[in-house]
């Protein structure tokens, strides 16, 4: 399946492209990507999260870059890579060749974004057929436009980008005047739980177990009386037994009848193939024994 997709970005080029090659940047503007990394300048890795058509998948992907130009004198850049993911629970695996080019717009403060995407996809997803997965990928090329679209006009990439810097979820430090400030809390004494004596049982089904607490009244709580497992009977039993040598009585019996067939046909087909042959000897004898008869009168 192939996708191509082209719209505009309120910033220079070289900005937009750098956000393109910025791991936090791209990790905040792809939707359902939880993790994102690059261990060198040439591959990235991570975990994308989504769903399609109530299908969601957790796959862990790279990408390696295969071709990159840099914006230079006004000049358009472009990178290819190539993405590989895999989600061994659904058993299915994701493949794109992507190809990204930017170039300036006619506004010097602009820049023009196109894209091609070839998206191959094995497993469960890959039956999900090709309009459905189409239609959830615009839905998600929509959502990543307005995010790329948002980091790009805050700033160029970094932990700067109030955009970014938004997205990243930090935990708040706790203040370390604050905390010496608190007072320590006293900690509340243990209440020991009190100790039920033994239970006392009526021996009635239906009957109230009377619990006694030293410091607590007396509480009747209902027994809880098992209740004995069902036998069959042996009637029953007889029955389910008799229903079962019919069974296989009569497996066994269709088996016998299907060999007994079979070795009538057999036998058969034996006895007509030598009638055959006996009556075609005779009637060769016959024809040899009248020539000769012929001949002597």
């Amino acid at each position: 399946m192939k996708l191509t997709s082209s719209f505009r970005v309120p910033a220079p080029p070289d900005q937009v492209f750098a956000h393109f090659l910025d791991p936090d940047s791209m990790r905040v503007c792809v939707p359902g990507c939880e993790e994102l990394e690059r261990p060198d300048p040439a591959h990235y890795r991570g975990r994308l999260v989504n769903e399609i058509a109530h299908v969601r998948f957790s796959a862990g992907f790279t990408a390696d870059i295969t071709e990159a130009a840099e914006v230079t004198a006004g000049q358009p850049a472009h990178v290819r890579a190539v993405l590989r993911g895999e989600d061994r629970r659904l058993g299915s695996s994701i493949k794109v060749d992507a190809r990204l080019g930017v170039r300036p717009a006619p506004d010097p403060s602009a820049s023009d974004v196109d894209w091609d995407l070839e998206i191959a996809l094995w497993g469960k997803l890959g039956r999900l057929g090709e309009s459905i997965v189409g239609r959830r990928s615009r839905e998600v090329e929509r959502q990543f436009v307005e995010r790329f679209t948002a980091v790009c006009a805050a700033g160029p990439p970094g932990p700067g980008n109030p955009e970014v810097r938004s997205h990243a979820a930090a935990p708040v430090p706790v203040p370390a005047a604050a905390t010496a400030a608190a007072p320590r809390a006293e900690a509340a004494p243990v209440a020991r739980r009190p100790r039920p004596a033994p239970a006392v049982s009526l021996g009635a089904a239906g009957a109230a177990t009377v619990v006694a607490s030293r410091r607590g009244p007396v509480t009747a709580v209902p027994e809880i009386v098992p209740v004995p497992a069902v036998r069959a009977r042996p009637a029953a039993r007889v029955r389910a037994g008799l229903a079962a040598a019919r069974t296989t009585a009569a497996d066994l019996g269709g088996r016998a009848a299907e060999r007994a067939a079979e070795w009538v046909a057999v036998r058969a087909t034996r006895f007509l193939d030598r009638r055959r042959a006996r009556v075609a000897g005779d009637r060769r004898r016959a024809r040899v024994a009248g020539t000769d008869d012929g001949g002597a009168r």
